[in-house]
């Protein structure tokens, strides 16, 4: 358990399964407290009823999609917590859209796992 995630919590947005479980197993080996939400309207549910230090959005999904849950969580919830687009598509016009939303940076799915997990964590270090 590393001391710099222990105390963190965060929350993973995502709709795929496999996406989850595998974000949740990186969270496990560090120590780090997340809760699972798999459509933009859980994700405003739960920053409604938990503080998180970090929350990783998908941006298309059922429901609500990443951009509006970001809205909504930013308008009407916390205005502070990092919220940080976790997407396949890192085309101009969809990063644009990311900060436009409100997000604070983003992740690319495709990157290999090693250079993933590292960005993953920088983010989670960087709500200190």
């Amino acid at each position: 358990m590393d001391p710099v995630y222990s105390n963190k919590k965060v929350l993973i947005v995502e709709d795929n399964e496999a996406n989850r479980y595998y974000m949740g197993l990186m969270f496990d080996q560090v120590g780090c407290h997340y809760d699972l939400a798999s459509d933009g309207q859980e994700a405003v549910e739960k920053a409604r009823a938990n503080k998180y230090d970090v929350i990783f959005m998908d941006l298309r999904m059922p429901v609500m999609d990443g951009f509006q849950a970001t809205k909504n969580i930013r308008q009407d919830i916390d205005k502070s917590v990092l919220i940080v687009a976790v997407t396949a598509n890192v085309l101009d016009e969809v990063v644009d859209q990311c900060f436009a939303a409100g997000m604070n940076g983003f992740i690319a799915k495709g990157a290999e796992v090693e250079k993933f997990e590292k960005e993953i964590l920088s983010w989670v270090a960087r709500s200190l």
